[in-house]
């Protein structure tokens, strides 16, 4: 039977399983890692400038959830909502340090998509718009942004990483919608 995430309760039981047994012996933490590394590095690596940043701070979120593992309890989602916000932590922990603004890089793909919901033809000039637009956002309106259409995680999971419900994630993604609309309307 599913939950209203995308893995199967069976699925979660498992994951629960794997991290009770890292709570004994951290080396069981392994098959958690390797299961999510190379989302949570492309993640953040879509937020930072260089290379190095991003793995960097990739490091630190595993450091950050294999030192916290004993205070994990279940909540029924999968244990990658929790990486996705610890990410998100070490994030703004970074760029509170650097001074400098959020890094923004997306492909073409990603800003059709965007164009797309907001109804919006893509070209060259609407894409140079767009990243104008972008650019007026604060950090946590860009960071919802690129975690639903560019690393394109489903509300679903993005409710979970919020911590609110799937309708205020809906909600949120499509008052941003909106602010980012009106700005970007605003360069013609």
């Amino acid at each position: 039977m599913e939950t209203r995430y995308h893995a199967t309760r069976t699925d979660i039981a498992a994951e629960d399983a794997e991290i009770e047994a890292a709570k004994r012996n951290p080396r069981a933490f392994a098959p958690l890692y390797e299961r999510y590394y190379a989302r949570i590095l492309g993640f953040v690596y879509q937020r930072t400038d260089r290379k190095d940043d991003a793995y960097d701070i990739t490091q630190q979120v595993f450091i950050a959830a294999l030192e916290n593992i004993g205070k994990y309890k279940s909540t029924g989602v999968p244990y990658s909502a929790l990486l996705f916000r610890i990410a998100i932590n070490e994030l703004n922990r970074f760029y509170r340090r650097s001074k400098v603004r959020q890094a923004v890089n997306i492909d073409d793909e990603q800003v059709a998509d965007v164009l797309a919901e907001m109804g919006e033809e893509n070209s060259a000039e609407t894409d140079a718009r767009l990243m104008k637009a972008v650019q007026q956002l604060q950090e946590d309106e860009m960071s919802l942004l690129q975690m639903r259409f560019f690393d394109k995680i489903p509300f679903k999971d993005l409710c979970a990483i919020l911590e609110i419900t799937e309708t205020a994630a809906k909600a949120r993604v499509y008052r941003l919608l909106d602010k980012l609309k009106t700005i970007y309307t605003s360069f013609v």
